[in-house]
């Protein structure tokens, strides 16, 4: 029996998607759900679909954050009707499983699901993860070692704050003393604030995500302490890397996570010395390439695994991307990427709606 089911996306760049006997339905995307107007706005869209195309739902597809907007629309909706099962997908299984749709493919991958942020199963925010992945069901795999982020969501605007956080991690109290070029007209005052808050762990939640480390090498490299947009720190590191650049730095992969500390470490004695910052960032790109590839060629000598899929807002770097495609072009793997659906948050209701489409 075909399955009529509306999946209602995340909560940044959101579409809504539906799987019905009318076929596929995309959205456009919206970005204002930060807001009451935004919402009502959103859930009006959705409700004229339903009505204008005489869609009976048999499922309603969330996110698995407990409070995004879009969360609490389809308790709503599934409210509405006895029938119609809530199903919360986790935002990177669904980044995952919109690309394995994309790629029409219905068989065990490697995901990997780089971006910004998403609410992860253990309460942490997740955004650097390695799934062993199907339509149906994943298991996380590994993912980049937990960084607090110190002041929650303004982190992701002030990079500053995941550059403190990682040095940190990387060099201890130590990190005040390197007279880097990100604390060049910064406050002291302010830096020590927020060393203190991931020191004392206040409002300072502990994320994997590969966006925020991309903000951290950013700021650290004094390339942008804080952004006026999305992904804009990212954009400008991209900016700044030399495509000629073979090198890259030192990594751990542990059982459990990615560590990198060393990287930092190695990136700090780079600026020392007197490295050109087009270097450094191209050795930092190159850095998160080899550990990708890495990771993968371990899991599937481990366990046969020979298709990689990757989705999320990271994967948008040109700089990245055509090294993981040179670099999976060497060895026995097949990367998968999107052609059809956004790699970012817009794809995130096609993996939703995929994943549902395959509960049994």
């Amino acid at each position: 029996m075909k399955k009529n089911i509306i999946a209602l996306g995340a909560e940044s760049k959101n579409t809504f998607t539906v799987f019905s006997d009318k076929g596929l339905y995309i959205s456009d995307p919206v970005n204002q759900l930060n807001h009451l107007a935004g919402i009502n706005e959103f859930e009006d869209s959705v409700r004229t679909y339903i009505r204008e195309n005489n869609v009976s739902p048999d499922y309603i597809a969330c996110d698995f954050h407990p409070e995004y907007s879009t969360t609490n629309l389809a308790k709503k909706l599934s409210n509405e009707a006895e029938k119609i099962r809530l199903v919360q997908v986790q935002h990177h299984f669904a980044h995952i499983a919109s690309c394995m749709y994309d790629n029409d493919i219905d068989e065990k991958v490697i995901g990997v699901s780089f971006d910004g942020t998403g609410y992860g199963m253990d309460g942490n925010l997740w955004g650097g993860e390695f799934l062993l992945a199907t339509r149906k069901s994943f298991y996380r795999l590994n993912h980049i070692r937990y960084a607090p982020q110190p002041g929650g969501d303004i982190a992701a605007k002030q990079g500053w704050r995941m550059a403190i956080s990682y040095l940190m991690q990387a060099f201890g109290d130590e990190f005040f003393d390197l007279g880097l070029p990100l604390f060049l007209g910064m406050n002291r005052r302010n830096m020590e604030i927020v060393s203190n808050m991931i020191k004392k762990n206040i409002n300072s939640p502990l994320t994997s995500s590969a966006g925020r480390l991309f903000d951290a090498v950013s700021a650290i490299l004094g390339i942008c302490r804080e952004s006026t947009f999305e992904a804009e720190a990212a954009i400008l590191l991209e900016k700044e890397a030399a495509k000629s650049v073979c090198d890259y730095y030192t990594y751990m992969i542990t059982p459990h996570d990615i560590d990198f500390s060393p990287v930092i470490r190695e990136l700090v004695d780079d600026l020392y010395d007197g490295e050109d910052i087009s270097v450094i960032s191209a050795k930092f790109h190159n850095t998160l390439g080899e550990a990708i590839v890495d990771m993968c060629m371990r899991t599937y000598s481990a366990i046969g695994v020979d298709k990689v899929v990757i989705s999320g807002g990271c994967f948008q770097n040109k700089f990245l991307l055509d090294y993981l495609k040179k670099r999976f072009n060497e060895t026995k793997l097949k990367l998968y990427t999107h052609s059809k659906f956004s790699t970012t948050d817009i794809g995130i209701s096609v993996g939703q709606a995929a994943v549902c489409a395959n509960i049994r």
